[in-house]
């Protein structure tokens, strides 16, 4: 998940009443995703590949959203780290799930970042780790290579009902618009009792 302030839907130039109709996977599409439904759809389409997958609902993640396991196998096979950030990934937060890798001795894991990933420590630390990473346009590849089946029904659980408006990380549920002397923010519906909150850019 990251730090909060990281954390959020990506820059969008369309108010969140006017949702533009989904109906094929595209990077525009992955893009509208707020964070925990990209979290989500990473755990769906893992599951679509055969993969019984654990995740941490809401609240710290330490370090992994997703673990793996196949049937017939003792322990997870990967684990599985997601960022759908507006900003490119940098090396700490790679560095930091190989360093949950070495932890749970777990020998491949994979990194899904909406925005990419920036400098070629990156990719030097990915590659010594055994860490595939995946961008937006990486992910939408990965999905169409589906049956169109699988396909379909990660688009409808993806994109159904409010898939724009960003989650609490502490608490799970939607945020709303706050105004604050800086303009506008995300805060938690639960607040003064959490005060999550992440930038709003329109």
């Amino acid at each position: 998940m990251g730090s909060r302030e990281d954390v959020g839907p990506p820059p969008r130039t369309a108010a969140l009443a006017e949702k533009p109709e989904i109906n094929s996977w595209t990077l525009d599409a992955l893009q509208q995703l707020e964070w925990k439904r990209f979290e989500l759809l990473c755990v769906g389409y893992y599951e679509a590949m055969g993969f019984t997958v654990k995740t941490v609902p809401h609240g710290p993640d330490g370090g992994i959203d997703a673990t793996l396991y196949k049937a017939g196998r003792d322990g997870p096979v990967a684990v599985v780290q997601c960022k759908a950030w507006r900003k490119p990934v940098k090396v700490e937060q790679v560095r930091a799930l190989a360093g949950v890798m070495h932890e749970h001795k777990v020998r491949r894991g994979v990194f899904w970042s909406l925005s990419g990933y920036v400098g070629r420590p990156v990719q030097e630390s990915a590659e010594r780790a055994g860490i595939q990473l995946l961008d937006g346009a990486g992910i939408v590849e990965r999905i169409r290579a589906l049956d169109q089946y699988k396909q379909a029904t990660l688009l409808k659980q993806a994109f159904r009902g409010d898939y724009r408006t960003p989650t609490c990380a502490a608490c799970g549920i939607k945020m709303v618009e706050r105004k604050g002397p800086a303009g506008a923010f995300w805060g938690c519906l639960n607040y003064p009792g959490c005060r999550v909150k992440l930038s709003r850019n329109v």
